[in-house]
């Protein structure tokens, strides 16, 4: 008589169906988890632009609106952040599109919903009197020549 040794057909398909039920399961919790990381990290790194982009307001008062709640400043290039050392180069490298953003600027004199100073709870910050706000792929023409801040790059260029 012959010995039976292994598994069956039918035993090896209900291993696999198992397998699959719980993959089903896990997957999709698995992939939500991390895409609300992601999303998390991307807030938490944004914040830290608009943090940057306040003190890069103090040191140069004269970008801030200052007359009418609701006024918006110029689009200041992100990338700008960065040359001033206002900014770590693996904050800018880790969000997506950031060499295309900016920032601005809106004069809101304390008032949360006047004109022009909704506040967006992902992409705005408040600092006082001023509503900071990330725009991602802005579209903004960069020039470097324009920066308030000069890389180091560029100054030992000019000496």
């Amino acid at each position: 008589m012959m010995k039976n040794s292994g598994f069956t057909l039918v035993e090896l398909i209900v291993v696999v169906v198992v397998l699959g039920l719980i993959a089903l399961v896990t997957v999709p919790a698995v992939t939500g988890v991390i895409r609300g990381a992601k999303k998390d990290v991307k807030n938490v790194n944004i914040d830290t632009i608009l943090n940057a982009a306040n003190d890069y307001a103090q040191k140069f008062p004269e970008i801030l609106p200052n007359s009418t709640v609701g006024e918006t400043s110029d689009l200041v290039c992100a990338e700008e952040l960065v040359i001033c050392g206002l900014l770590k180069d693996d904050i800018s490298s880790s969000v997506d599109g950031f060499s295309n953003s900016a920032f601005k600027i809106t004069y809101c004199n304390g008032e949360n919903n006047s004109v022009g100073c909704n506040k967006d709870p992902e992409s705005g910050k408040y600092f006082s009197n001023y509503l900071f706000t990330y725009v991602e792929n802005s579209n903004k023409v960069c020039n470097k020549d324009e920066y308030r801040c000069k890389s180091s790059e560029d100054s030992n260029a000019n000496n």
